[in-house]
């Protein structure tokens, strides 16, 4: 008798989701939410991996003892460049340091221009300590890993390797790392040298999204070993909540959540000198027959946490903030003429200058600046950064924008993202795309109606927007300016800069 039954796991960034579904019918059975457990060392921030995987195993075995022979696979995503170096006994012998982590970020400074343009052919990726291979560095040096081969797992690989005890890895995950030739498809020899790595790392197989991992009878969970259920990597989050909405090459989807993304899949990649300069990340999709073009912008729903946090506002007095705002925007009372500005670097910066260095900057505050103002501003940067990156996408090629994530609950966010793009936004009304990614990666038959809103641009609020973007790439400039290390490779020489404060009169 088939089995009716599947599981989806998605470790996120502040939270992780155990969901349980009804595969012919993609019905939610059970789902359970956790912490994704942090904590701090002295070099900075680790997922506290003990802390994640007990309550992961909790879940499971729970919804295992519950539904005994009816569970066809575990399907698991999560957030990408996180990992742990296993030895060549199985033991995992490092923590596992967070993605966004900084500690690895002297090993990126190392690297000359020349050596960062190799990197970017090689691995479509812009050399930055975010990514697997600088933390594995850091990992090596300094808990002197050199006696014997280490194997890198990312998070998703260590679960299954954990539940089934086989190591392989998948093609979304592989592309984070920065040591995956994507065209190639194979693991790159020459950025392990560049770090001086080749002795002492190797990485997994690499299969497809949704491939047989192994089955829990191989593996050493004790309560599993019974249970004949199928281990499968969706891959990373970003891309199997762009495969649960079924999006299109020529579809750029908006993913929200603690950070924010754009991604845009096509047949080919991105590898030309332009994305190389505005630090696009390029890698390959949940269906490996795609590329994906992706940026990441730091910062997202954290925002609204450091809202929350700085005015002491709960949860249902931020949503209340937002709701009025939201009513004065449509029906024309606020005018986005001079307001308060926000660059949402609060966590670093991404493309087209990504530097995790990079500080928010506000600008517009006046003895007559409210809270509500300062809201409204947040939102605002959040809706002029995504537009001033979306410039570095074919965003000429576009056909629709999709977005996804908490923002789908915020009417104000949408509607200056429409405004922002001058492009019709289509909603997603799914409150977990991943975990329906994750299973559709599995089960390719599975079919499901997804429910869009469509949001349209306010015509006059278009105008308004592209002043602000001439204001805000102003300051964006001006920010990147001080936080460069060298500015006159990378900003504007002395006679320029006179030229800049002469056209600042006319934007501010």
């Amino acid at each position: 008798m088939a089995k009716e039954l599947s599981i989806t796991i998605d470790i996120g960034t502040t939270n992780s989701k155990v969901s349980l579904f009804e595969i012919a019918s993609g019905n939610l059975v059970f789902r359970e939410s956790f912490q994704t457990t942090k904590k701090v060392d002295e070099y900075g921030e680790l997922f506290d991996l003990p802390v994640i995987w007990d309550r992961l195993l909790e879940i499971l075995l729970k919804i295992v003892a519950d539904n005994s022979g009816n569970i066809d696979s575990i399907n698991i995503s999560s957030v990408g460049e996180a990992g742990v170096l296993v030895d060549s006994s199985g033991r995992v012998v490092t923590p596992l340091i967070a993605w966004y982590d900084k500690r690895a970020v002297g090993y990126i400074a190392e690297l000359d221009q020349v050596q960062k343009q190799r990197i970017y052919e090689i691995t479509g990726l812009p050399a930055h300590s975010n990514y697997s291979v600088p933390k594995i560095k850091w990992l090596v040096d300094h808990l002197e890993l050199s006696d014997q081969t280490y194997t890198w797992l990312n998070v998703p690989d260590l679960f299954s390797y954990f539940l089934t005890n086989q190591m392989k890895t998948e093609f979304s995950m592989a592309s984070r790392t920065m040591c995956f030739d994507l065209k190639e498809r194979c693991w790159s020899k020459e950025v392990l040298e560049l770090f001086n790595l080749h002795e002492w790392i190797t990485f997994p197989q690499v299969i497809s999204s949704g491939e047989v991992v192994g089955y829990t009878t191989s593996g050493t969970i004790l309560e599993l070993q019974k249970e004949e259920i199928s281990v499968r990597i969706a891959g990373h989050d970003h891309m199997v909540g762009a495969l649960g909405i079924n999006l299109h090459d020529k579809d750029l989807l908006n993913s929200t959540g603690t950070t924010e993304g754009l991604l845009l899949i096509d047949d080919h990649p991105f590898l030309e000198a332009k994305s190389f300069q505005e630090s696009l990340s390029n890698g390959i999709f949940t269906d490996p027959k795609y590329y994906t073009l992706f940026s990441s912008m730091p910062t997202g729903g954290n925002a609204f946490e450091w809202y929350q946090n700085f005015f002491n506002v709960d949860q249902q007095e931020f949503e209340e903030d937002c709701q009025q705002l939201y009513q004065r925007y449509v029906t024309d009372q606020i005018s986005l003429d001079d307001p308060v500005i926000l660059i949402p670097h609060l966590n670093g910066s991404g493309a087209p200058f990504k530097n995790g260095k990079s500080r928010g900057l506000m600008y517009g505050i006046s003895l007559e600046t409210r809270r509500e103002d300062v809201l409204l501003g947040i939102i605002l940067g959040l809706c002029l950064e995504m537009k001033y990156v979306a410039g570095c996408f074919p965003i000429e090629e576009v056909n629709r924008v999709i977005t996804i994530g908490p923002v789908v609950k915020n009417p104000l966010w949408i509607q200056l993202k429409a405004d922002a793009l001058n492009k019709e936004i289509s909603v997603v009304q799914m409150e977990e795309a991943v975990s329906f990614g994750a299973l559709k990666a599995t089960y390719s038959n599975f079919d499901y109606e997804i429910d869009y809103q469509i949001v349209n641009p306010m015509e006059h609020q278009v105008a308004s927007f592209d002043r602000l973007l001439d204001k805000y790439s102003y300051l964006y400039e001006s920010k990147r300016f001080l936080v460069e290390e060298e500015p006159q490779q990378h900003f504007i020489n002395s006679k320029d800069s006179i030229e800049q404060c002469k056209e600042a009169k006319e934007i501010f």
